[in-house]
């Protein structure tokens, strides 16, 4: 999904600034995930196993292995027709700004690179601890503050 609304509320507050941030610097930042459901995750699990297309995530939908299940990550693209993930300058800018308001970037990770992805980094590069202390991601948005 593509609905920033479903972020964690630190996360959305941190998206916004972002927003601003690169507007302010001339990067035309979009916005492509957010939140996923178990069946948009095992969607793209999929991808590049049992449909066409390259692998994109090592994490299964009924694992609630990725942080986009949790609603602590999102993934960004360069909003210019044709040319949304062909510059690897325009997300290591993005990502300097993003860190710089403390958030964590994908660019960083040494076994799966993913340029794109931003989060929080509150519980890692992965949503292990969380998983150990709520089970699933309803149990953990429950006791996010109302907004």
């Amino acid at each position: 999904m593509r609905d920033p609304e479903q972020l964690h509320p630190e996360l959305r507050a941190k998206l916004s600034k972002l927003r601003t941030m690169c507007e302010m610097q001339g990067l035309a930042l979009g916005v492509s995930e957010c939140l996923r459901t178990v069946e948009e995750q095992d969607e793209l699990y999929a991808q590049g196993r049992t449909k066409p297309g390259a692998i994109v995530t090592y994490a299964r939908g009924s694992d609630y292995g990725s942080q986009h299940q949790w609603g602590i990550a999102f993934d960004i693209y360069q909003n210019i027709p044709g040319h949304a993930y062909d510059d690897p300058s325009f997300f290591t800018n993005v990502a300097t700004l993003a860190k710089g308001i403390g958030l964590a970037w994908g660019g960083d990770w040494t076994g799966f690179v993913d340029r794109p992805h931003l989060y929080l980094p509150y519980w890692g590069d992965t949503p292990a601890p969380l998983k150990r202390e709520y089970g699933d991601p309803g149990a953990f948005m429950a006791t996010w503050p109302d907004t």
